[in-house]
């Protein structure tokens, strides 16, 4: 009997496949971006009054789009790069210390490492993978 692909599970593939390590590593440049930005988030409304509560959405975003991104969904690629990018702008508006700016090039940075990383070929195989039904 087999599977129809269109009544595949919602949660996730029934085959699972273990990411590259290009992958898995730029998962963790994500969620690692995601901890310095919610920091600065965080010293920004303690520190300087600002109510940055708009930002904890694309900050929840990171993560998902991070995660899904790890599982091999293609359209969380570009997703982790915006929402990242997004999550740059306060820290660029609001930072006018020399730590508040090492802050936001760190994050920057995690930002370029993982979307190279995402984007490396041996990560590429991982992405673009097909969906092929099972000869049963």
């Amino acid at each position: 009997m087999a599977i129809d692909p269109a009544n595949l599970p919602i949660f996730g593939d029934p085959n699972p496949v273990e990411p590259p390590a290009a992958a898995r590593a730029a998962c963790v440049l994500l969620l690692a971006e995601s901890v310095v930005t919610g920091a600065q988030l965080a010293w920004f409304s303690v520190v300087g009054g600002a109510d940055l509560t708009a930002f904890l959405l694309p900050l929840t975003l990171l993560i998902w789009f991070a995660l899904s991104a790890r599982a091999g969904r293609p359209w969380a690629r570009p997703a982790a790069v915006m929402a990242g990018g997004v999550l740059l702008l306060p820290g660029l508006a609001l930072g006018v210390r020399p730590g508040e700016l090492g802050g936001v090039l760190l994050a920057f940075a995690l930002l370029v490492a993982a979307t190279r990383l995402m984007y490396h070929p041996a990560a590429r195989e991982h992405f673009e993978r097909e969906e092929q039904p099972e000869n049963v």
